[in-house]
């Protein structure tokens, strides 16, 4: 081969190794936005299912403590 061939080849395989190193650093930002976007879903349930036992805990204190008399 000459060396100008040798030098083309080279820079193709280059080119097709930032190409792919650029594709896989973009995946990985995607998949890393979608665990945070998961995260934040996750964080957002748990309060929302936090304030649903807090007002059931309410609501059972209310019967509870304010009923006249507690009949076995």
């Amino acid at each position: 081969m000459t060396p100008d061939s040798e030098r083309s080849e080279q820079v193709i395989e280059s080119y097709k190794r930032r190409k792919l190193a650029a594709s896989a650093i973009r995946r990985i930002h995607e998949i890393i936005q979608g665990f945070e976007q998961d995260r934040i879903a996750d964080w957002r349930m748990a309060r929302i299912g936090a304030m649903i036992i807090l007002a059931l805990l309410a609501i059972a204190a209310f019967l509870f403590f304010g009923s006249r008399g507690v009949t076995v």
